[in-house]
């Protein structure tokens, strides 16, 4: 029965039959398993366990990102990015030096404000910068390409720290991960993940754009500078309670939560926006749809799959550390794109409970970035797609297929490389 709820699930959110939106689908699934006994309520109340702490540190970082955003905050970085590097009079920029612009930018935000609050920012902000170049040609839009760009380096940069995906903060609670441990391990894996996403996308993309691109910078909309610098201020006050919080036992969502109330706070005081704005925006919806679908897979793991998984794994470290992460990292990564990472996530941390920890990060990293392989694999993605429909901006199923498989395989691999450079 668990594995019929469960495909029923998985139907429901590749097809959404009548518009049913996906965290309807998956708390449906969640509410059968639990009436025909896949799962038992003890089992809820663990799964939440596992993961209240990553879903309300999320809340935070969602929150904190939009407020930031309605402050200006970012578009005082990106007018800073360009006003430092276009020409004076025409504000005319090469593409090169845009492109590589963009992927530090998406890289820095996808490090400090997760996945999701990174695609939330950019998206917007990518549109408003190249919304008016017109071109009907799905690979040679510079809009459509920067957004791929974007969408993809949100997942793919969110590996240095443990605040910097929800899978991050669920296996760093998981295994009693500590902050800078995570950042020491992770930190090759981020760099050379980074390098070849940006590479890879030039070499797919650069003949499909034009030279050089032109801007409009509006000033009129900058906030002051006293604002910004309260914004930064977050910043620093984030990072450091996040460290220091670690010493004391503090939940992470503590402090996102703080800082996401201190910049609604500061928004509400300088009529920038109200609340009421920030809650109808956040998709929190995404908090519902992860627990929903946690639990549905948690019928999988009552019968046995844990232990299938164990097997495999007991299977893979009878040959080299080369192999057991390469293996590790591509099993989470197949596993993530067909059910998300999410529950991967959990799944592979049960069955990874007595093994080394490379292969913890190994599995990790197949959950942040192999789940770019379909669009549902990460909330990102899913997030990423319902807010360009907003702006009437469509990509197929095709169109993002065709780029994913010949960017996601490659940057896992190379993101692996780092994982097996740090292990030896």
């Amino acid at each position: 029965m668990a594995f019929v709820i469960f495909s029923l699930v998985m139907l429901g959110i590749f097809t959404r039959p009548f518009g049913i939106p996906i965290w309807l689908v998956s708390i449906l699934g969640a509410f059968f398993s639990l009436v025909l006994g896949s799962v038992s309520l003890s089992d809820v109340f663990f799964v939440w366990g596992m993961v209240w702490n990553s879903s309300l540190a999320l809340v935070g970082l969602i929150i904190f990102a939009l407020a930031l955003e309605k402050l200006g905050f970012f578009e005082v970085l990106a007018y800073s990015m360009l006003k430092l590097s276009t020409h004076k009079q025409t504000l005319a920029l090469q593409t090169w030096k845009f492109y590589l612009l963009m992927g530090l930018f998406a890289s820095l935000l996808a490090t400090f404000f997760a996945n999701d609050g990174a695609i939330l920012i950019l998206t917007p902000l990518v549109i408003a910068l190249l919304a008016h170049i017109k071109n009907v040609k799905f690979s040679r839009n510079p809009l459509i390409v920067f957004l791929l760009f974007i969408g993809f380096m949100s997942d793919f940069a969110s590996n240095l720290f443990t605040f910097s995906n929800l899978t991050n903060i669920i296996t760093a609670d998981f295994f009693k991960i500590k902050f800078l441990d995570f950042i020491f391990i992770m930190a090759l894996p981020q760099l050379f993940g980074v390098a070849m996403s940006i590479l890879l996308f030039w070499i797919l993309f650069a003949r499909k754009l034009p030279k050089t691109l032109e801007f409009n910078i509006r000033t009129n909309s900058l906030p002051k500078p006293s604002i910004t610098f309260f914004c930064a201020s977050l910043l620093g006050v984030l990072l450091i309670g996040i460290i220091s919080g670690e010493k004391f036992g503090i939940p992470l969502s503590i402090f996102t939560l703080v800082v996401a109330l201190l910049s609604v706070f500061c928004g509400i005081l300088t009529q920038k926006f109200q609340l009421s704005n920030i809650l109808k925006e956040a998709p929190l919806s995404i908090v519902v749809f992860s627990l929903g679908l946690f639990v549905v897979v948690f019928g999988l793991k009552n019968i046995g799959l844990v232990e299938f998984l164990k097997d495999g794994i007991r299977n893979f470290n009878t040959f080299s550390p080369f192999f057991g992460i390469f293996s590790i990292g591509v099993a989470s990564s197949l596993g993530a794109s067909v059910i998300n990472n999410l529950p991967m996530v959990m799944l592979g941390n049960l069955a990874l409970l007595d093994s080394t920890r490379e292969l913890v990060f190994a599995h990790l990293l197949g959950c942040n970035i192999g789940a770019k392989l379909t669009p549902i694999g990460s909330l990102a993605t899913l997030l990423w797609l319902a807010s360009l429909k907003r702006y009437g901006i469509h990509i197929s199923f095709l169109q993002y297929m065709f780029v994913s498989l010949l960017i996601t395989p490659f940057v896992l691999f190379f993101a692996l490389v780092g994982l097996y450079c740090y292990a030896v």
